[in-house]
C-alpha cells in the first residue's frame, strides 16, 4: 500500500507545528524557517519551543538545517514546551501535507534529536512508524512514543504552505 493511502486510512490529511502566538507575525513575514535560517537571516523568535538543550542537539545531530512537524496535533513535546513555559500562547499551525513529499524531507520515529532516533525516507516511513498506535491506541504509552515521530522539511516552509492556524489548549 502507497503512503498516501495509509496516511488517509489514518486520517492524517495535514501536518502540523506548535509555536506561540507572538511568533505569527515573523512567521507570516519568512514562513517557517529552519533554527538555521533563524540565525542567518536574524529572525526576531519571541518564544522558541525548544529549549537551548534541544538546540544545541539539533546542531550536533545536523538538524539546524531542518523544520520540524508533527503528523498530530498533540505531539508530545508540545506538553514539554507549555510545562517550562517555552510557549505561553500556544497555537498549533496547519501544514498543506504536501511538505511531506519534497526530495530533501526525512521523517524520524521518535524526537529527532533524541539518541536512537532513526531516520526514514518518506516512502519507507510505514516500517518504522506505528500509525495505528499514534492514531487509534489505546495504551497511553504506546500511543505516546508512536506521537514522538517528527517531519524534518529542510530548511523552510512557504507560508502558502500554512493552511491553519488553531489555538493550543
Amino acid at each position: 500500500m502507497n503512503i498516501e493511502n495509509i496516511l488517509r486510512q489514518h486520517g492524517i490529511t495535514s501536518l502540523y507545528h506548535f509555536t506561540d502566538r507572538s511568533n505569527l507575525a515573523t512567521i507570516e513575514l519568512y514562513g517557517l524557517q529552519s533554527l538555521e535560517n533563524i540565525i542567518q537571516k536574524n529572525i526576531a523568535v519571541s518564544h522558541f519551543g525548544a529549549d537551548s538543550l534541544s538546540h544545541d542537539l539539533d546542531r550536533n545531530f545536523g538538524l539546524h538545517h531542518f523544520v520540524h512537524l508533527s503528523f498530530i496535533q498533540d505531539h508530545p513535546m508540545y506538553h514539554v514546551a507549555k510545562s517550562r513555559g517555552s510557549i505561553v500562547d500556544p497555537v498549533w499551525l496547519e501544514i498543506d501535507i504536501s511538505v511531506l513529499f519534497a526530495n530533501t524531507t526525512c521523517v524520524s520515529d521518535k524526537v529527532a534529536n533524541r539518541n536512537g532516533a532513526k531516520f526514514f525516507n518518506v516512502h519507507n516511513m510505514d516500517m518504522a512508524i506505528d500509525f495505528d498506535a499514534m492514531c487509534y491506541g489505546q495504551d497511553f504509552n504506546m500511543r505516546k512514543e508512536a506521537r514522538k515521530a517528527e517531519i524534518l522539511v529542510f530548511n523552510e516552509i512557504e507560508t502558502s504552505k500554512i493552511i491553519g492556524v488553531y489555538n493550543g489548549k
